[in-house]
């Protein structure tokens, strides 16, 4: 059984102002390499780069999904991206065909980059006149702040990264449509229905956010566990007292009902997730309502997707679901291992039947948060606390 070696995290709450932001520097031109990464991410059948393999075609599954001509933005694609030139074969390959599907027209793309020297900055920009052409919208911006820089506060730094990717909602927010439904992703390695699932469930299980799994160690540890919480209030595995992820495959164990429909890959609540990729309700961001942030004075440290949560449940939106139909690793190297192990979505459900075929149950949302969570301030020193 693997041993993970743990980072840790700030022992003490924080209150810090957001981030200032230095201008950001020119674009540089798209030269050659990047214009060939560009043509590969356009061409699923080009071979020049490796790349994560997918599913060849999307599924009647997923039709629901898509819209009559005309109207305004239905879904934002959001992200933030920092030395992931060989990612952006699969990860932008895999946005654009969702695009394609769902229809240009009612899709954003809304990515910020940071002080890449890879061409990831290059080929993002590469992309701008072929997402006009098919007619998504397109906002690129790019960065300086680091979240990892010594003396920054790394979940600061992080938040005001991702409320910058969300920006165009407020910015530009008459292009929008009340319900249009974001989807976040980190630098994985995703196809195109580990995507449409999550907004497929985000759909038909009434829900306010959805999340992903995401996997390390050759597919076989589950990664974001720092922020995701079950409806026990604990992690989604046991971090014992050497702090090792020993038990990183018996997620649940102190959650029989969650055990059970993860291990049957039905969706199942949480308090809080990540996963590498989820979905949100885009209004609370519009109405400028809740965003990423650190811990204030006095609650416990955590990252960005708990504060997160602990806001949408205050704002009455703890329909937080995790879907364990939708696997995904931070390479393609470690994307193909993650499908080995986990399956891919048309794996364990028939993605050709109708959406009126769900094949999954439906979640019985519990209203209230549960009565105590655990804080990590660091692996080494966790407590129980309050959700209030």
């Amino acid at each position: 059984m693997p041993m993970v070696t743990v980072t840790t995290f700030p022992l003490s709450p924080v209150s810090s102002p957001q981030p200032s932001e230095p201008t950001a520097p020119p674009v540089p031109a798209v030269d050659d390499l990047s214009a060939s990464y560009v043509q590969a991410i356009l061409n699923l059948s080009d071979t020049t780069f490796p790349r994560m393999t997918c599913p060849d075609s999307i599924g009647a599954r997923y039709d629901s999904l898509r819209h009559k001509p005309g109207g305004k933005i239905k879904y934002l694609m959001a992200l933030n991206l920092y030395e992931v030139a060989p990612l952006l074969l699969r990860l932008m390959g895999t946005i654009i065909e969702v695009i394609k599907f769902l229809g240009p027209e009612h899709c954003a793309l809304s990515v910020v980059e940071g002080r890449s020297t890879d061409h990831t900055l290059e080929i993002l920009e590469g992309l701008r006149p072929q997402l006009a052409k098919i007619g998504a919208r397109y906002f690129l911006d790019t960065s300086s702040i680091d979240p990892l820089k010594e003396g920054t506060d790394r979940i600061v730094g992080l938040s005001a990264l991702r409320n910058m990717a969300l920006a165009p909602l407020t910015e530009h927010s008459d292009l929008f449509d009340p319900d249009t439904i974001i989807t976040f992703s980190n630098d994985v390695a995703s196809c195109p229905d580990d995507i449409l699932e999550l907004l497929y469930q985000h759909r038909y299980q009434g829900a306010a956010m959805t999340c992903a799994f995401d996997w390390i160690c050759d597919g076989a540890c589950f990664y974001d566990v720092w922020v995701s919480r079950s409806m026990v209030g604990n992690t989604f595995f046991e971090i014992p007292s050497d702090v090792s992820w020993a038990y990183h495959d018996i997620l649940f164990w102190d959650d029989p009902l969650s055990r059970d429909r993860f291990g049957r890959f039905q969706p199942l609540q949480v308090y809080s997730c990540w996963g590498g990729m989820v979905t949100l309700d885009a209004k609370v961001f519009v109405a400028q309502k809740i965003q990423f942030r650190a811990s204030r004075d006095g609650e416990c440290y955590m990252g960005e997707p708990m504060t997160l949560a602990k806001d949408m449940w205050a704002y009455g939106m703890g329909r937080i679901a995790a879907i364990p139909l939708v696997n995904v690793g931070y390479s393609n190297e470690e994307g193909e291992q993650v499908k080995q192990r986990k399956g891919y979505v048309s794996d364990h459900v028939n993605t050709s039947r109708p959406a009126d075929e769900p094949q999954t149950d439906k979640i019985e949302w519990q209203t209230n948060p549960p009565g105590q969570l655990k804080c990590l301030p660091s692996f080494e020193n966790p407590s129980w606390f309050l959700p209030v």
